[in-house]
């Protein structure tokens, strides 16, 4: 859903977003709390104040594959997501950013969602793909998700099926995903 659309709810939201756009969204919408998927090398220069109290900075590399020069994700890195998407109150807002907005964060808003609601891994891939034509979530990501969360491969599935996104030159704009899909998304946009 469009920021534009997302007051038509009261249950809370995961704000998806580039850096670029973030500190704004943080002043306009006020969410409890947010997630930051920054490279190694951003961390040392990410300035955090203007972030919400309740706050997680993660550092590693946009890759898909282990073993290369960059800091992949991993379990221990997946696994902090999982933990953050539990802390989630239902009814507050959440920031999730990286870089571009097209790929870690992306992944990060569907690993959350999904774990705050098994068997809705397609509708989930779906509504993501609705809200961001041009978003591509990270492969290892979700991978690692999907296992730790004992999925059985649902979650690559719905992510292979909704394939990559358009190509864009530049950052994505902002979008939403409900926080909680108890009700499934329709009820909630």
């Amino acid at each position: 859903m469009t920021l534009a659309r997302r007051r038509r709810y009261d249950a809370g939201v995961i704000i998806v977003s580039a850096l670029s756009h973030a500190q704004d969204l943080v002043a306009r919408l006020r969410p409890a709390r947010s997630l930051s998927l920054m490279a190694p090398w951003q961390r040392v220069v990410f300035n955090e104040d203007w972030l919400p109290e309740q706050r997680l900075i993660l550092a590693f590399n946009d890759v898909v594959e282990t073993g290369s020069v960059h800091v992949a994700p991993d379990a221990a890195i997946v696994r902090r997501i999982i933990d953050f998407a539990r802390g989630c109150d239902s009814g507050q807002d959440v920031l999730v950013h990286c870089w571009m907005g097209v790929s870690r964060s992306p992944a990060a808003a569907y690993v959350i969602a999904c774990a705050r609601a098994p068997g809705e891994e397609r509708a989930i891939a779906e509504e993501l793909r609705r809200c961001s034509p041009v978003a591509t979530p990270n492969r290892l990501m979700v991978a690692i998700a999907d296992d730790l969360l004992k999925r059985n491969g649902r979650m690559v599935e719905a992510i292979e099926r909704i394939g990559r996104g358009a190509e864009y030159d530049g950052e994505a704009t902002p979008f939403c995903l409900p926080l909680d899909w108890r009700d499934g998304p329709a009820h909630q946009i």
